[in-house]
């Protein structure tokens, strides 16, 4: 009977609904809207502390209530779109997803003793973030490494590891100090497993350190003047277009037509005081097929006459007034002879899996190699390591934002891309912040559209890419860490059928 309990509970802590009453609060501040990446750190490490002194069936039950607890808050206002039942849905299934790592950690942990032991939950956590991540149509926007932002030194790990080694060092971080904890903080026994972590930690950190004060990109910038000349929120242009394409297309031209000659005021504008790049916003302009070609031919006067590139987004409305009302989000790009060079669908944001087909075109131009992308479409990191493998020295990341949470998601999600692949980046938002981040992650230039009067965002950005260990292996490190998880249940069926 002893050895069952052993099997069903941890050791006991009378502080055990402290710690998970803590855990669901800090959890809160974790995933979602309200990233915090001291909270992200003590969240995990309080929940494994509460389901290691409980059996498995009521631990589970309790870790699985105080993450769909969290969730339901955290991801709440994440889009102005949907009902409180869809966001209470979404959150529980996201709390349910959430706490399977701990589950699995809780049923392995036993099987492994002393330091080894801590080396289970970070393992499993990695793996199982790489595995859904990279299968989801929905994007790694949930990856607990997301919370780590505003630690630029450690999170120059994704330039070797990708996201998944930011989530594993969280998690031991969470296994480590539960094993001090376990062993009573008693130095003789801790000692050298503190050492090992220590001296790993210690590693990391001054990669990190070296990385960013030794190592720069080449000499050389290229002038780019963002313009937002759309003043209307995400909500506003979905109401208004669906009312007016059930009125017409005349309705819907003395919508855009103005906007239409902003955009191209502004281009001619920028290009006179010196840009060398223009770029337009997501969606920035908006129209029936014939429109758009027209526009678009305009635009493209415009280039070859300043000898300008143009990055632009537009949206294909449709013609059916009971649909969404874009029938097509596209990316493109026009040279200094007036063409356009690139011109893709966007693939993220919706649940399907176009991102997997998606093939990205790059353009050699004096000022480097350029390409890019919409919006949510940055949040693939395995399509978008396309770009360091063809060499890209700038992306360009036009962005419309729908909510207030998106701001704050996506404008801390995208320099992890930049790190990764060894990039700058180019990210022009309405509604949101505007970024620009050069190879390392490092915000070089910011601005708020919803602050600023004139939204005109100017930089001189780094067009030179750097070679990154990540844009070389890719996700090998999600694949370490996936083997390594089927390793550690071989090494725990084997055992408990020799115990047997």
């Amino acid at each position: 009977m002893k050895n069952e309990r052993l099997e069903t509970a941890g050791p006991s802590d009378r502080w055990s609904y402290l710690w998970l009453g803590l855990a669901a609060i800090l959890l809160v501040f974790t995933y979602g809207m309200y990233r915090n990446p001291l909270a992200a750190l003590f969240a995990p490490l309080f929940l494994l502390r509460f389901f290691r002194s409980q059996n498995i069936g009521k631990g589970f039950l309790f870790v699985m209530l105080a993450l769909i607890f969290s969730n339901i808050i955290s991801w709440w206002n994440t889009s102005n779109e949907g009902t409180a039942i869809f966001r209470i849905i979404f959150g529980t299934v996201v709390g349910v997803l959430y706490s399977i790592p701990f589950l699995l950690d809780r049923v392995l942990v036993r099987k492994f003793q002393g330091f080894v032991s801590t080396l289970i939950f970070p393992v499993t956590f990695a793996a199982y973030e790489f595995l859904t991540f990279w299968l989801s149509p929905m994007s790694t926007y949930g990856s607990i490494a997301y919370s780590q932002f505003s630690n630029p030194t450690l999170t120059q790990l994704t330039s070797i590891t990708g996201l998944w080694g930011i989530s594993f060092i969280i998690a031991w971080f969470a296994s480590t100090v539960n094993w001090i904890w376990e062993e009573s903080f008693a130095w003789q026994r801790i000692r050298r497993g503190l050492a090992i972590y220590f001296g790993v930690m210690l590693v990391v950190l001054i990669y990190g350190t070296v990385r960013l004060s030794t190592f720069l990109p080449e000499k050389g910038t290229v002038r780019i003047h963002g313009i937002i000349e759309t003043d209307y929120t995400y909500d506003e242009t979905s109401q208004e277009l669906s009312r007016f394409i059930g009125t017409g297309p005349k309705a819907v031209r003395a919508y855009t037509e103005p906007i239409y000659n902003r955009y191209l005021e502004a281009t001619f504008r920028e290009a006179q005081a010196g840009a060398k790049i223009v770029v337009w916003p997501e969606v920035a302009v908006v129209g029936y097929r014939e429109d758009l070609e027209a526009l678009l031919a305009k635009a493209s006067d415009i280039a070859r006459q300043e000898d300008i590139y143009l990055v632009l987004g537009y949206g294909l409305l449709t013609t059916d007034p009971k649909a969404y009302y874009l029938e097509e989000n596209r990316f493109a790009i026009i040279d200094p002879k007036g063409e356009k060079v690139v011109d893709t669908l966007k693939y993220g944001c919706i649940p399907a899996f176009g991102m997997y087909a998606f093939q990205l075109p790059v353009v050699d131009t004096p000022y480097g190699r350029m390409a890019g992308v919409p919006c949510c479409d940055l949040d693939f990191p395995y399509v978008i390591r396309q770009a360091s493998q063809k060499g890209v020295d700038i992306l360009f990341v036009p962005s419309f934002e729908p909510s207030m949470a998106n701001q704050k998601a996506h404008s801390l999600m995208a320099p992890f891309r930049a790190i990764e692949n060894g990039f700058s980046i180019f990210r022009l938002t309405i509604q949101g912040f505007s970024q620009a981040f050069d190879p390392y992650g490092r915000t070089i230039g910011y601005m708020n559209d919803t602050l600023s009067n004139e939204r005109v965002f100017v930089m001189q950005l780094p067009n030179h890419n750097i070679t990154t260990v990540y844009s070389l292996v890719g996700e090998l490190f999600g694949w370490l860490m996936l083997v390594g998880f089927i390793a550690i249940v071989f090494i725990a069926i084997v055992r408990r059928r020799k115990k047997a």
